[in-house]
């Protein structure tokens, strides 16, 4: 029961944090990033690749629109997630090893 309590707890304040960093600026949310010691390694693959499919399907439509900074902003996200998957993806590699 007390498990069930503190999982509830935890789900309560994940949502919280995400609601918050939705709202919050970037310059802020890199900074908590720092403080909390948040990593990036190859556990987040598949979020990153499926981010990468859902802007790689994006950047055609807002061409389409005529949305140039959209599209424009939306093909920098493809240059760095295929960047950043690939640079991941090696580093897996290498703890493999």
């Amino acid at each position: 029961m007390i498990e069930r309590m503190s999982n509830h707890a935890v789900n309560t304040d994940d949502q919280l944090v995400e609601q918050y960093l939705g709202l919050e600026s970037m310059e802020v949310t890199e900074t908590l990033l720092d403080v909390c010691g948040a990593t990036v390694d190859a556990r987040v693959l598949p979020l990153l690749t499926q981010r990468l499919q859902e802007e790689e399907a994006q950047v055609p439509r807002l061409h389409a629109r005529g949305y140039v900074r959209l599209r424009e902003k939306s093909e920098q996200m493809v240059a760095a997630l295929t960047t950043l998957i690939a640079a991941l993806e090696a580093d897996g590699h290498e703890e493999e090893r």
